[in-house]
């Protein structure tokens, strides 16, 4: 029934859109990213979420597509969109985590089972009055309209030591996105090297990474296959949460039918792209493995001893951002409500 009440109300609000006289003037946006050509997260997010738009408002707003970090690198993704070199951008609200430390609630191991669970329960906070809204987006200037919890990452090494049990992952240097999966990283004894992805292939070419956490859909993505010697499965060491945000001084000046249109495209895209992800991640999984990567696989005292350091990071995450003064315990708990209310 509730399903039945959602695809109404879309529908309902995709016609009365329709409905609405053209445009005065027609309107481009400049959506940039930090993506190749044909990454999954542009394939199966930004581009559906465009052409959405642009069917909303009957070819009154088109986009720009700028890729491979054309506009600017991707750790200044936001900064760039709130001062309008773009008007809309894929960004990774961790690159810039001095500025969304609260957004890496999400991004915490072990929190959720499926993405779509994680990405409409970041959805919910972050829109509406919710407290990642009031909180850290609005003063940033920043109005996330997708938001997508990527797969669960596994831990993915290219260098050839044999893994047999979690003690075997200390000392080595595997590639994260800051935030909380740092603090996932240390709490397991491996050492974090913060980096954007467009950077993990060379790195890993020439040795100064032993591995990656990264969900495999990205591995495939970055062509890094070929140099993976192993790799996890079916564990959740975190993931990361992404948005497609425009900034707030272009949003307030877009017709408010551009801004209806851009926000209920973004919910739509939001729902039906987070189970695309899920139904694309095993056959990404399996092309890797047919390309040489072994799986690890732990035993369940292995597991054990991940799922006490997943609640020890949990905790300390909340805790520290307590202590600079920052609501953690209360996004925390909120989070995990919205996630158990998502199920």
């Amino acid at each position: 029934m509730k399903r039945r009440l959602l695809t109404s109300t879309a529908a309902a609000s995709l016609l009365a859109i329709l409905a609405q006289p053209a445009l005065a003037e027609k309107i481009t946006l400049r959506l940039a990213d930090s993506l190749p050509n044909g990454h999954v997260i542009h394939e199966l997010v930004g581009k559906p979420f465009t052409e959405l738009v642009t069917k909303m408002t009957n070819g009154d707003v088109t986009f720009q597509h700028f890729p491979a970090e054309q506009l600017g690198k991707a750790k200044d993704m936001a900064q760039l969109t709130v001062a309008g070199v773009a008007d809309l951008a894929y960004i990774v609200p961790s690159y810039a985590s001095d500025k969304y430390p609260l957004t890496a609630v999400s991004e915490l191991p072990g929190l959720y089972d499926t993405e779509c669970q994680g990405s409409l329960a970041f959805y919910k906070l972050s829109h509406n009055g919710g407290i990642l809204e009031t909180k850290e987006f609005a003063p940033n200037q920043l109005r996330p309209l997708v938001t997508i919890a990527l797969p669960a990452y596994q831990i993915q090494l290219a260098n050839s030591r044999a893994i047999t049990s979690a003690k075997d992952l200390e000392g080595l240097k595997i590639r994260t996105a800051g935030g909380a999966m740092d603090l996932m990283m240390r709490s397991i004894n491996g050492v974090p090297v913060r980096m954007a992805a467009p950077e993990i292939y060379e790195s890993l070419s020439r040795g100064t990474l032993d591995g990656v956490i990264l969900s495999y859909q990205s591995a495939v993505s970055y062509d890094l296959g070929k140099q993976l010697k192993s790799g996890t499965e079916g564990l959740n060491f975190g993931t990361a949460l992404i948005t497609y945000s425009i900034g707030d001084t272009k949003w307030k000046s877009l017709p408010e039918s551009v801004r209806k249109a851009l926000a209920d495209a973004g919910e739509q895209i939001t729902r039906e792209s987070c189970k695309r992800f899920e139904d694309g991640e095993k056959a990404a999984a399996d092309k890797i493995k047919a390309q040489g990567m072994k799986v690890i696989n732990f035993g369940p005292a292995d597991k054990a001893i991940f799922a006490d350091a997943f609640a020890k990071v949990s905790d300390d995450w909340a805790k520290e951002l307590d202590k600079r003064g920052k609501p953690g315990t209360e996004v925390f708990k909120a989070f995990t409500a919205a996630v158990a209310a998502s199920k």
